[in-house]
């Protein structure tokens, strides 16, 4: 190999119908990128990957932003395992008087508390009275980012609205990155 990564392109017979997506040998890099690496084609089984107990394992679609410091989001799909018992630090799907929500469980010499990871909510304390129910462990979370369509259009150069219009005198790039007319010089305008 020269160099160059080899990837299989797409089509029926890359990955034949019913079958699992391949998995990269060796990671891609998210800093600089890797020399030579070889191209293994081994299918991935996401259920094989996420799912240690499949009779016991549920999926769950999470909704709010209480858990946004623990990297989950709003429409994120969690991987809830119900066999597991839940220790200090672990991300739970628990009932609280009727409502279902996602946080960290902490066991503590002050009891038993549900915590969000967003400094905006409060901690769940229980007090006498309140029904709690721990309905599984957080083993994985699934993120999508959107497709390249689903995304806002990116303005062109043309159609953005000039420093006088969005009341920014340069650019947020810097004062070097502001564009004018075809012909003139780049920079800050005086």
């Amino acid at each position: 190999m020269t160099g160059k990564r080899e990837f299989p392109e797409p089509g029926p017979e890359s990955a034949p119908a019913g079958s699992n997506p391949p998995l990269m040998e060796s990671p891609v890099a998210a800093g600089f990128p890797s020399p030579a690496e070889q191209y293994a084609e081994m299918p991935l089984d996401l259920n094989e990957l996420l799912v240690r107990n499949p009779p016991a394992t549920y999926f769950v679609r999470a909704s709010g932003d209480s858990m946004t410091g623990a990297g989950i989001r709003s429409g994120d799909i969690l991987v809830v395992d119900r066999s597991l018992d839940a220790a200090d630090g672990s991300i739970v799907i628990a009932n609280v008087d009727g409502e279902f929500t996602v946080k960290f469980f902490r066991n503590g010499p002050d009891g038993v508390r549900l915590e969000p990871a967003n400094p905006r909510y409060r901690a769940i304390t229980f007090r006498e009275g309140m029904e709690f129910r721990l309905f599984g462990v957080v083993t994985a979370m699934i993120h999508q980012y959107p497709l390249p369509d689903e995304l806002a259009p990116v303005l062109t150069p043309a159609e953005s609205p000039s420093p006088e219009q969005s009341g920014s005198p340069e650019s947020p790039f810097g004062p070097d990155a502001t564009s004018s007319a075809p012909g003139k010089k780049r920079g800050r305008s005086k």
